[in-house]
């Protein structure tokens, strides 16, 4: 048999589908495909990444119900990740309890296969990585989709080639028109989307990979893989600004903000230094794009679409208060039926209640505190630094997802369910518990720095030390 198979041509033999491969399947089609191209007669949820996220649930099930499939040991995204698909399944029950109209229930059935999906491709990530590099190579391709991504939409702002234009795919159709390169306001500026649904998606969804771009051209080795990740993550930045989106603008602020929080004050020295060349340079290059980012910001009081948001609030409190606990039923507040609520949390408080916001909070809020707890514990300074950059993107997520309607944007939805099972899978692969002494790190380190909390404790052991205990003691 063995004597058979070897003869076989390598086409026809036999080969095992890694979870790297399916995950990769994912963020082809997440990232190069348009966002409109839909399977046909599946509508909005048909897009191909989110059957693949569907497959990987079924797999990952499959997996669970034979227990030594799963990596031994505690996950706790497994439960963050139970706790909001029962949140959605209940907030789903209580929607059809009302009586929708029946737009309403075809929502909430595509908002549940989004759900699905989603799950499945943080399971995956969080319980199928093997080993280190495993988590790396699928972040990695997480920043080269991206860029990408960028290089599309950079194409787009000069008007070279709109790829997204040309891309048609046997099987696909389009849901609705491909969003083309487009103006703010009245400036006569390209604002691109690149293969995004949307310009605000195309900011934001960069600007949340940025921190993980930077981390790895900040470990690569040196040579072409350092060159390489640099170029990626110089096409990420250089591609935000062509969204003109305060989304984007407030996204990177944040980010990098946190950042840099765990940083020595000569590597911010050294990021200040390259960051205001880099503007400059930006300035030279796309003359216009900055001044008018800073109008978005100096001139918010007269948008007309800072204006709208904040004229919805009264609207969005009144439908609110009727049903304050668990809301009108999860994936059932849509324009078509209500208003254009363009703020996720407003869409959340009315789908899902108090209730539904909290447990939202608790899905991107427990992801941080273990991405946390690895930076604190973490066994080298690579590992730490890579979960302060997996950290950071939760508050962004928060943030930006205030600004649009996130979760109705499919590759803000991938990336964030990649990021968010990544936490879990690096706490699981450094073995960070909370019975784990915080690290000092080691004074070569160039990109962290010791806890503040660690080297308080050691200066106040040392005192101790020197003066033979507590003063009260001696």
């Amino acid at each position: 048999m063995v004597a058979a198979r070897e003869r076989l041509p390598v086409l026809l033999r036999p080969r095992r589908i890694t979870t790297f491969a399916l995950l990769a399947a994912f963020l082809v089609l997440q990232f190069l495909i348009p966002a409109r191209l839909v399977i046909s007669g599946m509508g909005a949820a048909g897009r191909p990444s989110v059957a693949v996220g569907i497959l990987l649930l079924f797999l990952w099930l499959l997996s669970a119900v034979r227990a030594h499939q799963l990596p031994a040991g505690r996950q706790p995204v497994r439960w963050v990740v139970g706790l909001f698909v029962a949140t959605q399944l209940v907030g789903y029950v209580i929607g059809f309890d009302r009586f929708p109209s029946a737009i309403e229930a075809s929502a909430a059935d595509r908002w549940l296969i989004l759900i699905f999906a989603m799950a499945g491709i943080t399971l995956t990530v969080a319980d199928g990585m093997r080993t280190r590099a495993d988590l790396d190579r699928v972040l990695r391709l997480v920043v080269s989709m991206s860029a990408l991504m960028a290089l599309v939409g950079t194409l787009q702002f000069f008007r070279l080639v709109d790829i997204a234009q040309l891309i048609r795919i046997p099987g696909l159709r389009l849901n609705n028109s491909l969003i083309v390169v487009g103006t703010r306001g009245d400036t006569a500026l390209a604002r691109v989307a690149g293969t995004a649904s949307h310009y605000i998606e195309f900011g934001v969804v960069l600007a949340l990979v940025l921190p993980i771009a930077l981390h790895y051209a900040y470990f690569a080795a040196p040579g072409r893989a350092r060159r390489w990740q640099w170029l990626q993550a110089s096409a990420i930045a250089f591609a935000i600004p062509l969204s003109i989106s305060r989304s984007a603008i407030l996204t990177v602020a944040v980010t990098f903000l946190l950042l840099s929080v765990i940083w020595p004050w000569r590597h911010r020295y050294n990021a200040f230094v390259v960051g205001i060349v880099a503007l400059a340079a930006f300035r030279v290059i796309n003359p216009g794009v900055l001044g008018t980012i800073r109008s978005l910001f100096t001139n918010a009081g007269n948008d007309p679409s800072v204006q709208d948001r904040i004229a919805r609030t009264d609207y969005v409190l009144e439908l609110w208060s009727s049903r304050p606990w668990f809301g009108r039923g999860a994936g059932m507040i849509i324009p078509e039926q209500y208003i254009l609520l363009d703020n996720q949390w407003f869409g959340i408080l009315l789908a899902g209640g108090l209730f539904g916001v909290v447990m939202t909070l608790l899905y991107f809020g427990a992801p941080y505190g273990i991405a946390r707890s690895v930076r604190v514990r973490g066994q080298d300074q690579e590992t730490r630094h890579l979960a302060q950059a997996l950290a950071v993107t939760m508050p962004a997520a928060v943030l930006s997802a205030g600004t649009f309607d996130a979760f109705g944007f499919p590759t803000w939805v991938g990336v964030m369910s990649i990021f968010v099972g990544a936490a879990g899978a690096l706490w699981r692969l450094d073995g960070a518990t909370p019975s784990r002494p915080l690290q000092l790190g080691d004074p070569s380190d160039r990109y962290v720095a010791p806890p503040v909390m660690a080297s308080a404790r050691g200066r106040i052991r040392e005192a101790w030390a020197s003066t033979a205990g507590p003063p009260a003691l001696r």
